[in-house]
C-alpha cells in the first residue's frame, strides 16, 4: 500500500513536470519579453499553475491509491485521468493560441448552451489528431506507471524513493513560492507585464499583498473601476422614452453580416452593398460594443456597455428599442441563419416575441442558411399586416468561422480549403494568413451577395424607400495581424472596428469620419421617430450617429473584461478583478504601453465616467454596515 502511494506520488510529479513542458506552448504564444525575472516567472508561473490544475486529479489518485485497488486496476484509472488532464491541457493551448483564452466559463457557456454548434464547427482532422492523442497519452502514462510500480521492483523502490520524492515536492513548494514573490512585488510596482503574462495560464494562483495595505498606499497601486453586476438588480430604464404621436414611422430593417470587419467594405469585398453607399449615410470610424456576437449585437439593441448582459440575462428583459417599437404598433420579425439561443437572445432581447424569431433552417451549410434567411425575411414583409410598420432583424453567419460560400463562387484565390484549429494555433505565417483571409473573404462576398438580394426584393415590393435601413458587423475577425485568429482574443481595431452604413427617411448620404458607436444604435432610430434627446441618458448609454461629438471614448466588451478606447489607448478592465488583475493600458497592436502609471493617472476621469455608466441601470445590494 506504501508502495503504491509513493508511485502515485512519483507519477503525480512526473505529470508536473509533463504538464509543464506542453505548457511551454502558452509561451510560445506570449513571446515572452527578454527579461531574466520575466523569464523566470514565466517559467516557474508556468509550473505553479500546472500544479494548481493537478491537484484535482493528483488528490483523487492519490485517495484511491489507499483503497484495495489491485495494481493494474489502479494503473489503468491512473492512466485514464492523467490522460485526460494531460489532454486538456493541450486543448487549452491550442484555445489560447487562437483566440487568447482559456477553458472558462465562456468556453463552458459554448459547450453547455443548445445553438453553439452554429459558431464552432471542429474538422474530421482535429477529431482525428485528439483521438490519436488521447491514446498516444493514455499509453505513456500507462507505461510510466508500469515503470513506478512495477510487480518485481515497486516495493524496493518505494523505500529509496520516497525521500527524493519529498525533497520534488520542497523544490516545487520553493519554486511555487519564488515566482508569487516575483508577481506580488510586480504588483506593488505596477509592472503590468507580469499581469499580463500571468493571463496565459489556466487558473493561475493570484496572491496580491494589496488588501493588506492601508487604504492610502493601496489607493497609489491604481484605480479601481466597479463594474461587475453580481447580486446587483437591473433598473432599466430609468425613464421610457415617449415618441411624438404624429413622428413618423418608417419601417426598420437592420441587417447584419457576423464577423465584418471595418477595412472589407469595398467593391472588392462587398461590391453589392458599396453600390449602395452613395445613397447612405457611411460611418467610417465605427466600433462594435465588443469583440464577439453576444456583446456586439447587445449593444446595439439595447444601447448599453457588455457589462450589463448579466443583469439582463437573469432578468430576461427585452431592450427598450424593441419595446418602444412594439407599443407604436410595429410588426416584429427576427431571422437568423445562427441560434438565437447561443448568445441567449431569445432569453433576452427577443424574451418578449418568441413567435417571431425564425433560426432554425435546417441546413448545416452557413451559406445556404444565408439564403433562406433572405428569402424568409422577404417573405414576411410581403405577407404581413400592410397598415403596420414593421421591424425585422436579419444575421447572415457566411463570413463566420469556418467561413463558408458555394462552390465555385471563389474569386480570391488561393485560399485555405478548411480552418485547421491544430495548423492555426499560435501560428503567424504570412502564407496561412492569406489564404485564411481568402476563405473569410470569399464568403463575405457571398453574405454580400445575399444581402443584395434581399435589399433588391425590398426595393421590387416598393417597401425600400419606407424602410430606415442599417446595415453593419456584430463584430470584425483578425487574421494574426496582432497574434490572433478570429474574435474574442482582444480589443483591436481588427475586431471591434465594423462597417456600418444607414440609409432611409431621414438620413442624409455622406461620410462621416467622427467616432461612433453601435450603443449609438437606439438612440438614433427612436429620436428619429420622436424620442426626446433630453431623456437619453435616462434608458441608453449612446448617443445619436446623426449627431455625434468630435472626439469621444468608446466601450467595447468581451467575457471577462470591458475594455474603454481612449487617447492613452485601451483600458482593458476586468470584470470581476481577482486578487492582482489589475487595469492595464494597450495600444492598438495589442502590446503594453509603457507609461502605465501615468496612463492610468491621466484617465483617472474616463474611468470614474466608466464606472457611472456601468451602474447607472443597477440597484447595488447593500453591503455591511449599511454602506
Amino acid at each position: 500500500m506504501e508502495s503504491r502511494r509513493t508511485a502515485a506520488q512519483w507519477l503525480w510529479l512526473f505529470n508536473i513536470a509533463l504538464g509543464a513542458l506542453v505548457g511551454l506552448s502558452y509561451l510560445e504564444a506570449e513571446h515572452v519579453p527578454r527579461s531574466p525575472v520575466l523569464w523566470l516567472f514565466a517559467h516557474l508561473g508556468l509550473v505553479s499553475a500546472v500544479a494548481t490544475l493537478s491537484l484535482a486529479p493528483g488528490s483523487f489518485l492519490w485517495l484511491a491509491a489507499r483503497a484495495g485497488l489491485r495494481s493494474r486496476a489502479f494503473g489503468l484509472l491512473a492512466a485514464l485521468a492523467w490522460m485526460l488532464f494531460q489532454l486538456a491541457l493541450v486543448i487549452d493551448t491550442r484555445v489560447w493560441g487562437l483566440f487568447r483564452y482559456h477553458f472558462n466559463s465562456a468556453a463552458w457557456n459554448l459547450i453547455t448552451t443548445r445553438g453553439s454548434e452554429d459558431s464552432y464547427r471542429l474538422g474530421p482532422r482535429v477529431w482525428a489528431v485528439g483521438l490519436a492523442l488521447a491514446a498516444l497519452l493514455f499509453v505513456l502514462e500507462w507505461l510510466a506507471w508500469r515503470w513506478l510500480a512495477g510487480p518485481a521492483e515497486h516495493a524496493a523502490r518505494s523505500s529509496r524513493w520516497r525521500r527524493p520524492a519529498s525533497v520534488a515536492v520542497a523544490l516545487l513548494v520553493l519554486a511555487v513560492g519564488v515566482e508569487k514573490t516575483i508577481y506580488a512585488s510586480a504588483e506593488l510596482q505596477q509592472d503590468a507585464r507580469v499581469s499580463a503574462l500571468s493571463r496565459a495560464f489556466p487558473l493561475y494562483p493570484r496572491v496580491s499583498f494589496v488588501p493588506m495595505l492601508p487604504e492610502p498606499l493601496a489607493s497609489d497601486l491604481g484605480p479601481a473601476v466597479p463594474i461587475a453586476s453580481e447580486g446587483a438588480t437591473l433598473r432599466y430604464p430609468l425613464e421610457w422614452p415617449a415618441l411624438a404621436p404624429a413622428g413618423p414611422r418608417p419601417n426598420v430593417l437592420i441587417l447584419v453580416i457576423d464577423s465584418w470587419r471595418g477595412d472589407m467594405s469595398g467593391p472588392d469585398d462587398t461590391p453589392a452593398l458599396a453600390a449602395r453607399a452613395p445613397r447612405a449615410r457611411v460611418f467610417t470610424d465605427h466600433y462594435s460594443g465588443g469583440n464577439g456576437t453576444r456583446f456586439g449585437v447587445f449593444s446595439m439593441l439595447y444601447g448599453l456597455h457588455g457589462s450589463y448582459w448579466w443583469p439582463v440575462l437573469e432578468a430576461g428583459r427585452p431592450p427598450v428599442l424593441l419595446d418602444t417599437l412594439l407599443a407604436a404598433g410595429y410588426e416584429p420579425g427576427v431571422f437568423s441563419s445562427a441560434s438565437m439561443d447561443y448568445p441567449e437572445f431569445r432569453r433576452t432581447a427577443w424574451s418578449s416575441i418568441p413567435a417571431s424569431v425564425r433560426d432554425d433552417f435546417g441546413e448545416a451549410r452557413a451559406s445556404v442558411r444565408d439564403q433562406r434567411v433572405a428569402e424568409a425575411c422577404a417573405s414576411f414583409v410581403r405577407e404581413r399586416d400592410a397598415d403596420r410598420p414593421f421591424f425585422a432583424f436579419v444575421l447572415l453567419d457566411s463570413a463566420h468561422q469556418k467561413y463558408d460560400f458555394p462552390e465555385g463562387a471563389d474569386p480570391f484565390r488561393p485560399y485555405a480549403r478548411e480552418i485547421d484549429y491544430v495548423e492555426l494555433a499560435g501560428s503567424r505565417d504570412p502564407e496561412l494568413q492569406e489564404l485564411v483571409r481568402n476563405r473569410y473573404r470569399n464568403a463575405l462576398l457571398h453574405a454580400d451577395r445575399v444581402a443584395g438580394w434581399l435589399l433588391e426584393e425590398l426595393e421590387r415590393m416598393g417597401e425600400l424607400e419606407r424602410t430606415l435601413v442599417v446595415v453593419t458587423g456584430d463584430h470584425g475577425e483578425e487574421f494574426a495581424e496582432n497574434g490572433h485568429w478570429g474574435h474574442t482574443g482582444n480589443f483591436t481595431p481588427e475586431q471591434v472596428r465594423v462597417p456600418l452604413l444607414v440609409f432611409g427617411p431621414g438620413i442624409a448620404p455622406g461620410v462621416e469620419r467622427r467616432p461612433t458607436s453601435h450603443a449609438d444604435v437606439p438612440a438614433t432610430l427612436l429620436e428619429l421617430f420622436g424620442a426626446d434627446p433630453r431623456l437619453r441618458a435616462r434608458w441608453t448609454l449612446g448617443g445619436n450617429l446623426l449627431e455625434p461629438v468630435a472626439e469621444r471614448e468608446r466601450v467595447v466588451a468581451s467575457w471577462e473584461d470591458v475594455g474603454l478606447w481612449t487617447r492613452e489607448g485601451l483600458l482593458r478592465i476586468p470584470r470581476e478583478p481577482a486578487a492582482g488583475m489589475a487595469i492595464s493600458v494597450w495600444d492598438e497592436r495589442w502590446r503594453l504601453v509603457a507609461d502605465q502609471r501615468g496612463a492610468l493617472e491621466r484617465s483617472a476621469a474616463s474611468l470614474g465616467q466608466l464606472a457611472e455608466q456601468c451602474g447607472r441601470f443597477l440597484t447595488l445590494p447593500d453591503v455591511a454596515g449599511g454602506r
